[in-house]
């Protein structure tokens, strides 16, 4: 099964059937657009309403455009690459609902682009393209959450197709440089694929019997060049909030409250008898990456003598892979894990290459065209009640649709609004988080301080009303809530009044001394059961 076919492994020469790699990307680009603009629009002027981790850069983005500075205004536990990359496109296209999904549709065909070149460079155009189909449906499709992890491994994966070709000096240069660019996104990702580069650095000098003074050089080119990168984009941030708060957002609070391995193994769901038919994607994943880069470097050391094996492709995609992997596993999340899976993908398909190629490529095909159709039919029938509001046309939720609706008849664009939560409604309805604190969730790691800074920020600015997302609550029962959240429910116990009950059990609360009290339609929290 395992056994290495030299033809259906090396790249592409003259005597390939297909000459020309353009009409190849060609295909790659429009598959890959009509694919995701069908997952991420209802019409040409509907968009569907996104979730996901990414609000949370959606908010950065606007707080940006306000003038704010980030970790000094408000916090973010990331570097600012992915805040910046939002804050441009609203800043050139305006704060509309449809640009998020803009954003997430460019960064995929991108993705799918390096898909396909990485796998072009080990295997047949066909195989690259199917291969690229199963990265697209299997793992960015299910998600289309564009957060720091997409932006940072499609550059640590550039660097590594710059690399993988021919190894020297300019190229490692080049490379150093988009993996400095790649911290810049995700300080984590980078580390981590800065240190397979290393290790593959290390193994090709080996290889390669390159005297210990070339590979000390070469490895300082690209210390050197991945560093000053990566200082020349925190001079601004240095210089603006200081080393103290830059250090404290970026690491201290990401080895104290980020750098934590969950029980469930991050895993969507409790692990149970019952949750694993609908965990099997996911457990896949998690048993398919270790598994193909152990199978990868086997075959990687057993051909070290082959002029002809692709040697340095395999072992840099292996190394590279491995440092994500294991990098992502100290903290282990299953959509941590996706965004690190490309490396996986086209490894993978080398590495079953010696089954019918035939046999495979059409079952495999069919299978993944279903599975995309069925992808933008079960959107499509979930995102079924369409709206308007200050931002745009848009599809979402019926439940989601109502609640935004009640709350754009009840706001204005740029009001200071807290979701205390989640950060849902701020894009949408052009709403200001009025405190340094993206939410109140209790896992944000919140101390007396922190709260007792978020009343104060309360209290400075207009803010008229709080959406208390129910699960701030969960575990309270019938008894008070006496958690690190207490001191802020006293506060909005004292100076808020419940006003409206969302159908998800959500509470809209409302100041006690605004003048403008709404009449809201439906059942109020009095009246209406959680």
């Amino acid at each position: 099964m395992f056994a290495w076919n030299r033809e259906d492994e090396m790249p592409f020469t003259k005597n390939s059937s297909l000459v020309n790699p353009v009409r190849w990307y060609l295909l790659v680009v429009t598959g890959s657009s009509v694919y995701l603009y069908l997952s991420l629009f209802a019409s040409p002027r509907v968009p569907f309403l996104l979730g996901g981790d990414q609000l949370y850069f959606w908010m950065g983005a606007q707080q940006l455009l306000y003038g704010q500075i980030i970790y000094r205004d408000f916090f973010q536990f990331t570097p600012p690459g992915t805040d910046l990359v939002y804050a441009a496109f609203f800043k050139v296209l305006g704060p509309g609902i449809w640009v998020p999904n803009l954003v997430v549709l460019l960064l995929g065909v991108l993705l799918a682009c390096l898909c396909f070149s990485l796998a072009r460079q080990l295997m047949r155009e066909t195989r690259a393209a199917l291969t690229t189909g199963l990265f697209l449906v299997l793992i960015y499709g299910k998600l289309l959450n564009a957060t720091h992890h997409w932006f940072a491994v499609l550059l640590v994966l550039t660097a590594a197709s710059i690399t993988m070709k021919r190894v020297t000096e300019r190229r490692i240069a080049l490379s150093g440089t988009l993996l400095g660019l790649a911290a810049f996104f995700n300080q984590a990702h980078g580390g981590a694929a800065f240190l397979g580069f290393v290790a593959f650095l290390l193994l090709w000098r080996v290889r390669t019997n390159l005297a210990p003074v070339a590979a000390i050089r070469i490895i300082a080119v690209l210390t050197l060049t991945c560093t000053l990168v990566l200082l020349c984009f925190a001079v601004y941030y240095l210089k603006t909030v200081g080393f103290e708060r830059l250090w404290f957002c970026l690491v201290v609070y990401v080895v104290h409250y980020g750098a934590q391995s969950p029980r469930t193994l991050g895993l969507p769901a409790a692990l149970t008898s019952a949750t694993i038919p609908s965990l099997l994607p996911c457990l896949a994943v998690y048993l398919l990456l270790p598994v193909v880069y152990g199978l990868s470097l086997w075959k990687c050391w057993r051909s070290r003598k082959h002029a002809s094996f692709p040697w340095n492709q395999v072992t840099l995609l292996s190394l590279i892979g491995l440092s994500l992997l294991v990098e992502v596993a100290i903290s282990m999340n299953w959509l941590r894990l996706f965004a690190v899976t490309l490396p996986g993908i086209v490894l993978a398909v080398w590495v079953i290459g010696g089954l019918p190629r035939r046999a495979v490529f059409l079952v495999t095909s069919v299978a993944l065209t279903g599975l995309a159709v069925h992808q933008i039919t079960a959107r499509r029938a979930v995102f079924c009640s369409r709206g308007e509001l200050p931002t745009g046309r848009f599809a979402t939720t019926p439940m989601a649709n109502e609640k935004l609706n009640w709350l754009a008849a009840h706001t204005h664009p740029g009001e200071f609004f807290l979701q205390a939560g989640w950060p849902g409604v701020y894009l949408p309805l052009q709403l200001r988080n009025p405190i340094y604190w993206p939410t109140l969730a209790r896992e944000d790691g919140f101390t007396n301080k922190n709260i007792e800074s978020a009343i104060q920020q309360m209290k400075a600015h207009p803010v008229r009303y709080v959406l208390w997302t129910h699960t701030l609550d969960r575990g309270c029962g019938l008894t008070p809530c006496l958690d690190d959240l207490t001191p802020f429910r006293t506060y909005r116990n004292a100076s808020y009044r419940p006003t409206h009950t969302f159908e998800d059990g959500d509470v809209l609360w409302q100041k006690i001394d605004d003048p403008a009290t709404p009449n809201p339609p439906g059942p109020t929290a009095e009246s209406s059961p959680r």
